[in-house]
């Protein structure tokens, strides 16, 4: 009889055991639907499109993950809270398997009043999540700085922890675009003030601690009319540690290894939780030939391709490592990986890609597959 503990059992599943450049993830994220009740300027999610993750798929993906070792679990969307049953539910079983979470990403305003606020947040509690709620305020979102703080308060109440909310905003600069914050802050008798430690803005009220977490904003898709993004100041290599090393489940059962503004187009899918394993996953993620030499060689060593090819291949040099994988990406600069796939803005049209190949940039859909939501109905 196998005596291993779950803890030993996953400890040794653990796709690399030791700290080195290669594609392992520690994170598992779950988008169920990609719609939303808001239509943001700079978002660049498809929230027109109606799939939805089916639950029991989603929870058998969930407990092979955690075979593998990943512990760690956040949700996002679109607008999570609009399908809360599968929220819920996989929070539910992910309590149950001991799984850490990190945060549920929404706006906070999707809710109809405040007794359906709070009879979502009650089944959530109880499901046992244990993470954090965060927030979208900024300019992008709208000014709806009254039904923030009823979220606020109520998550506050319900989930009794001061901590309960963090904050998330878009904008050039984290010094910048903070004024939605300083509204709610207002309204909350809190205060707005840069950690030095955190290297962070914090709000801080009487009952509420939130960090805020500064996107940088970039113009891709929706927001591609807003330009900017390319000058002198090339990024740092980071090998993509940040939004990267995770397994970002869309509502299509597509598996994405980062949560970036690329998440989205079909050249970073390195698989569907419909057809493969985790470890399927993984190993195919190895052998990708941007996402692989990604977590490998840096975004650095691509940058080094396009332009040793062609030394005017980019239009300057950007310090935001998301919005120059989406733009070489969506304009086929990556060696082995046909471009297209941005789904709305300005660059759209047939255009030739570095090898020739005239790729559909624009309004053209990614292929569904066919046991998707709609084909099933």
């Amino acid at each position: 009889m196998n005596m291993r503990t779950p803890n030993a059992d996953r400890a040794n599943a653990r796709p690399v055991k030791r700290r080195t450049r290669t594609f392992r993830p520690s994170y598992l994220s779950f988008a169920g639907t990609y719609q939303c009740n808001l239509t943001c300027a700079h978002c660049c999610v498809p929230i027109e499109w109606t799939d939805r993750l089916d639950i029991p798929t989603a929870l058998r993906f969930l407990e092979d993950a955690h075979r593998h070792g990943i512990e760690l679990l956040g949700f996002t969307g679109g607008e999570p809270f609009l399908y809360p049953e599968f929220v819920i539910a996989v929070a539910k079983r992910a309590a149950q398997l001991g799984f850490r979470f990190d945060k549920i990403v929404t706006n906070g305003v999707w809710f109809r009043d405040e007794a359906h606020l709070r009879a979502v947040l009650t089944d959530l509690k109880n499901a046992g999540f244990t993470g954090k709620l965060g927030l979208g305020v900024d300019k992008f979102h709208g000014i709806r700085t009254a039904d923030l703080v009823t979220f606020c308060k109520t998550a506050r109440q319900i989930f009794a922890r001061d901590n309960i909310l963090s904050l998330a905003y878009a904008s050039r600069d984290p010094h910048v675009g903070l004024e939605p914050v300083h509204m709610l802050a207002k309204a909350l008798d809190a205060i707005v003030e840069w950690s030095d430690l955190l290297h962070r803005y914090l709000l801080v009220s009487p009952d509420l601690t939130m960090t805020l977490n500064w996107n940088h904003l970039a113009p891709v898709e929706r927001a591609e009319k807003l330009g900017g993004d390319w000058g002198d100041v090339w990024f740092e290599e980071d090998y993509c540690e940040g939004p990267g090393q995770a397994l970002i489940v869309n509502p299509r059962g597509d598996v994405k290894p980062c949560c970036g503004f690329a998440s989205d187009l079909d050249q970073l899918t390195i698989g569907n939780i419909h057809k493969h394993s985790v470890k399927q996953i993984i190993q195919r993620g190895r052998a990708h030939p941007y996402v692989g030499k990604v977590f490998k060689k840096g975004l650095t060593a691509i940058r080094a391709e396009i332009l040793a090819r062609d030394p005017n291949a980019l239009p300057g040099a950007t310090s935001n490592h998301c919005f120059f994988c989406w733009h070489v990406l969506t304009r086929g600069l990556a060696e082995n990986v046909s471009g297209g796939g941005a789904q709305v803005g300005q660059w759209t049209g047939a255009r030739p890609n570095f090898q020739g190949e005239l790729v559909q940039i624009g309004p053209l859909r990614l292929p569904r597959p066919a046991n998707s939501a709609a084909d099933a109905g």
